[in-house]
């Protein structure tokens, strides 16, 4: 394990294998600021506009003034993950960014992140994003996890299980070098079907990228039928947790067998159970299906680190977008019941 990785502890999405899929696959310069025991992966250049990470883009739909469209990205630019690492205040680690005279965006920021450049004198405010979804593996494993749920919860559990298992399917966990080129029409019809255009050679590559970067990690569950994958889940174990990373469908070959929640949370849970796994990642989209399955929520943030960030003066319209945001929430039964701390939303 690397200094840095030792210092990334448990976050995956700070270690520096990913840091280095993130830069071959969108062609973007990598980077640490470190100012004693606090640091952040940083990234400039590469292709991310109109994506997940274009700052722009998301200030735009929440009708929100926009920044200089070029800068500096404070954490890595896939994963919706960005966090401080280590602990003590961040007046240094501001001041080395700032020195970098140009905008300085943190996207996908926890709430402790936010909270600690706050003191340290950053003005913006922060503009919540996306919620987070994490799955706590209790004790027990599968079964100690089907025991924290409601009695009407795990009737719908068993039954989702058990048409999986009529419907004849298979799961298996291979290396991603092993399946990339077979897996990768799954992907291409999965994206389809939420709108995302890609080729089957544009996601072979990405592939790849995974493979040369992070080797035998790049793990997936494949989900077989007559010994064909017609589902996947790339997943990546790291410490004490399972990052879910992407997964893929053939649909015309499904059964209407609950597939997709089999292969992403009730395989992990089992296969989690006898490897100290602690926790799953499930990330952001799909909220509600995943709190209704045990999954505790956090607020994702985008904070302007800038010394003079429009968005100083457009603090009513960030409380407002931030307080409907939350509002949607708690007026939802299930979404409210996986808020884990409520004045992280605050």
């Amino acid at each position: 394990m690397t200094t840095w990785d030792q210092r990334a502890g448990r976050d995956f999405y700070s270690s520096s294998n990913w840091l280095g899929f993130c830069a071959t696959e969108h062609g973007a310069k990598a980077d640490t600021v470190i100012s004693g025991d606090v640091a952040v992966p940083v990234f400039t250049g590469g292709d991310l506009a109109g994506g997940s990470y274009d700052w722009n883009a998301k200030l735009t739909e929440r009708s929100l003034p926009a920044l200089p469209s070029e800068g500096l990205l404070v954490g890595p630019c896939e994963g919706y993950q960005t966090r401080v690492l280590g602990p003590g205040p961040v007046d240094g680690l501001l001041a080395e960014l700032r020195a970098r005279d140009r905008t300085c965006v943190a996207m996908y920021l926890d709430t402790d992140g936010v909270r600690r450049f706050r003191a340290a004198g950053v003005q913006a405010p922060p503009v919540l994003l996306d919620c987070d979804a994490w799955m706590p593996v209790p004790e027990g494993g599968y079964e100690g996890w089907l025991a924290t749920l409601s009695g009407k919860r795990r009737t719908a559990v068993r039954k989702e299980v058990n048409a999986f298992t009529s419907a004849g399917y298979q799961v298996r966990h291979v290396p991603l070098r092993e399946c990339a080129t077979d897996i990768a029409p799954l992907a291409v019809t999965t994206e389809a079907k939420y709108g995302f255009h890609a080729e089957t050679q544009d996601d072979i590559a990405t592939f790849r990228n995974h493979v040369e970067c992070l080797g035998d990690a790049a793990t997936v569950a494949l989900c077989l039928l007559d010994g064909e994958p017609v589902g996947f889940c790339l997943y990546y174990v790291w410490q004490d947790t399972v990052f879910l990373r992407w997964a893929g469908f053939d649909y015309s070959r499904l059964r209407d067998a609950y597939e997709y929640f089999n292969l992403l949370y009730y395989e992990q849970f089992r296969w989690a159970s006898d490897r100290g796994i602690r926790w799953i990642h499930a990330g952001i989209k799909a909220t509600k299906a995943k709190v209704a399955r045990g999954a505790a929520i956090h607020p994702l943030w985008l904070l302007d680190l800038g010394a003079d960030s429009p968005l100083v003066g457009a603090e009513q319209a960030v409380h407002d977008h931030n307080s409907a945001f939350l509002d949607e929430l708690l007026a939802d039964a299930t979404l409210a019941r996986g808020i884990a701390d409520l004045e992280e939303w605050k």
